[in-house]
């Protein structure tokens, strides 16, 4: 039987270092074909009025490690509200023969986070001094988090459209950062002058355009939803593009809507000379050049499998401690 370790516990057992070193090693080691990292299985359809988005993500470190994260949500995607989500992941230590179910909630956020900043740091072709992050969100608020500790920032700015979410992300993040936040009133003022834009909207329709992004040197989409949208076709058309998992990619909103129109081979994925797609893990093995790229990030369950192996070994580490008391 499991052995169950609840948010709640997981508030204490993980940090932004923590995270940052996870994605940086699960994106390492799929580039290596150390880690197994399958398409994952995504279902989308209408319950009870509500609009249903239900994941089931598996991850393999051959002989060492396996995990499988379970993700279900009942939201209004029209209005952009969420009415309930469950997420976990079983995870198995194989070697040690050591079962546990996670609660994925803070795991999923501030994984999605690290893995932002540090694909980011893959593919930004000057120094990142000024980041503008759109959303005030979970995911957003654990991305500005994760830019802050990972460059030497001069700026972070961030955006929402409704002023009591401005506030409300200012008092919450701003005294955990090392740089100055500045809470803009519109996507326009975000955007203007940064080194990077990095966005977590889950809007049904495109809020950022080429002309937005003119002078910016690199764009991340949190992405994975096929419902949303956040960019129009031409930004993924003028920059190279570098996925985290093409086949996830495929059934994503920017993605789907190129298909939908004819017009998903004028998306400007960076390739290999033997036509193959080529991934971030590709780019943390030294794989892709992609200055002025876009990073598209639909979710990698090898990130998960990561962080529970390093959440397991420090909630070992306490509760040894804790006896040895």
């Amino acid at each position: 039987m499991s052995q169950h370790i609840a948010d709640t516990e997981i508030l204490g057992l993980v940090d932004i270092p923590l995270m940052v070193a996870a994605c940086r090693e699960a994106f390492e080691m799929v580039g290596r074909g150390e880690i197994l990292n399958p398409v994952r299985q995504q279902r989308v359809e209408v319950r009870d009025g509500l609009d249903y988005f239900g994941l089931d993500m598996p991850a393999e470190w051959p002989g060492h490690y396996r995990s499988r994260k379970i993700i279900e949500e009942y939201s209004d995607v029209a209005a952009g509200q969420l009415a309930r989500r469950e997420a976990y992941i079983q995870f198995d230590d194989l070697q040690a023969g050591v079962s546990l179910r996670l609660d994925a909630g803070v795991i999923t956020d501030m994984r999605t986070g690290a893995a932002a900043a540090v694909g980011l740091s893959y593919l930004a072709d000057r120094v990142v001094g000024r980041v503008a992050v759109l959303g005030t969100g979970r995911v957003a608020r654990q991305v500005v988090l994760a830019c802050d500790h990972l460059f030497p920032l001069t700026e972070l700015r961030s955006t929402s459209r409704r002023a009591t979410n401005r506030d409300t992300f200012a008092a919450q993040v701003g005294p955990s950062l090392k740089t100055p936040l500045t809470m803009t009133t519109s996507i326009e003022a975000c955007v203007e002058g940064v080194d990077a834009v990095l966005m977590a909207v889950p809007t049904p329709e495109p809020i950022v355009n080429v002309d937005l992004l003119k002078g910016v040197d690199s764009v991340v989409i949190i992405a994975g939803d096929s419902r949303t949208r956040q960019v129009t076709q031409q930004v993924l058309c003028d920059r190279p593009v570098v996925v985290d998992h093409y086949e996830q990619a495929l059934t994503s909103g920017e993605f789907r809507w190129a298909a939908e129109q004819n017009r998903l081979q004028e998306i400007n994925l960076m390739r290999s000379p033997t036509g193959d797609v080529l991934s971030i893990a590709d780019a943390a093995c030294g794989r892709v050049s992609a200055p002025g790229g876009v990073v598209y990030l639909t979710g990698m369950a090898a990130q998960d499998l990561c962080a529970a192996v390093r959440i397991h070994a420090r909630w070992t580490q306490h509760r040894e401690t804790g006896s040895a008391h």
